[in-house]
């Protein structure tokens, strides 16, 4: 088995781990009666913790390897939803979770992103990226719906057990794949320094989108129909509708020569500006089905023009840095928004028009990417 087929299966297994209780999340803050801004005040302390731990995680990583990290991103990640059987309505256990929360992402997504970089083919980024995406995507199709159907019949400890199993038994696959451990210094500055202002934009624009995404769950929950296992099918018929579109938009975006972002942002922003306007259960599941094509081939565009531009740099320093501008564009946004008392509805708007914005702005795109974008 090949380092990519291998580094697939690990993405199906931790993506269907994940998934069990991630989506949920806000949905279940909500449910213990933590209104939005606090739940707001929630996901700012996790991305503070990301921010303030990502580089000593990352000299961690290559002092004991990113394998072991992976190991102990797994129990961090047990340990966080084992904690939420305790979690009640109360300021400090709310902050508790951000921050076990915060270290498990920190661990995950570092420890990921090496390896994927690393046995990524420069000539076959799209190729490469796409498979990983679509990987991803089926180890979330039955990952909610089996995630909400635990917690209602059996309850969060029975689901930590669950979670801590598998996620030990996803990082085997990594355990068989070489990538260098090399102990290169971390460079951040020459990446500050040279990365193009056009994509920090960009990249601070789809950080509201993120938020948008992270936060439609909750929405929907509230206004439209208010069941776990709900908004499951809503991520199992995203996944269906993407699948075959990520292939072929893969196909084309290599056969072109074009990254085809600017249409897909234009139809995502379309999408999720009629998700906010309507109130029937079953035309929401129909809009979703549209949006699945349009959101998960953006993240494809997006991931595939990220790692494009990796060729500049050092792979570890990169990863860091890319890691480390996410956490900060969702500090500074998540503190504007509790700053001015936003509500939901608002929220959501500011982030789908943000899609708008970056239709304009555009992806300067590295070594191994395309020239423009389309």
């Amino acid at each position: 088995m090949t380092n990519l087929k291998k580094y697939n299966v690990f993405i199906t297994m931790t993506t269907f781990t994940k998934l069990m209780i991630e989506v949920f999340i806000p949905l279940l803050l909500f449910n213990i009666g933590f209104k939005l801004n606090e739940i707001l005040y929630f996901y700012l302390i996790q991305f503070i913790t990301i921010f303030l731990t990502n580089i000593p995680i990352t000299k961690i990583g290559q002092k004991i390897t990113f394998k072991k990290l992976m190991i102990i991103s797994s129990i961090i990640f047990s340990l966080t939803y084992f904690y939420i059987n305790y979690l009640t309505h109360n300021t400090i256990k709310l902050i508790i979770l951000s921050i076990l929360n915060g270290l498990y992402l920190s661990t995950y997504w570092i420890g990921r992103h090496i390896y994927g970089i690393s046995i990524i083919k420069e000539k076959k980024t799209t190729d490469n990226v796409s498979t990983y995406m679509i990987f991803g995507i089926i180890g979330s199709l039955p990952a909610s719906y089996i995630g909400a159907f635990i917690l209602e019949k059996y309850g969060y400890i029975v689901l930590s057990i669950t979670i801590l199993i598998l996620s030990i038994i996803s990082i085997f696959p990594l355990f068989k794949i070489k990538i260098s451990e090399r102990k290169n210094k971390i460079n951040l500055k020459e990446i500050i320094a040279t990365f193009p202002k056009q994509n920090y934009l960009f990249l601070l624009f789809d950080q509201l989108k993120f938020l948008t995404i992270l936060l439609f769950p909750l929405y929907i929950y509230i206004n439209i129909k208010n069941e776990l296992k709900y908004i499951a099918i809503t991520n199992i018929i995203i996944g269906l509708s993407s699948i075959l579109y990520i292939l072929y938009l893969a196909k084309k975006m290599d056969k072109n020569k074009k990254d085809y972002l600017k249409p897909m942002l234009m139809i995502m922003l379309i999408t999720l500006l009629i998700k906010l306007n309507i109130k029937s259960s079953t035309l929401m599941l129909i809009i979703i089905f549209i949006e699945g094509i349009s959101k998960t081939a953006l993240d494809t565009i997006i991931l595939r023009n990220t790692y494009s531009y990796k060729a500049n740099y050092d792979n570890i320093s990169y990863i860091l840095f890319i890691e480390q501008l996410y956490s900060l564009f969702r500090i500074i946004i998540l503190i504007i928004y509790l700053l001015i008392g936003i509500n939901l509805k608002t929220l959501l708007y500011i982030g789908t028009f943000s899609l708008l914005i970056n239709t304009i702005i555009g992806f300067k795109q590295g070594k191994s990417g395309y020239k423009t974008n389309c």
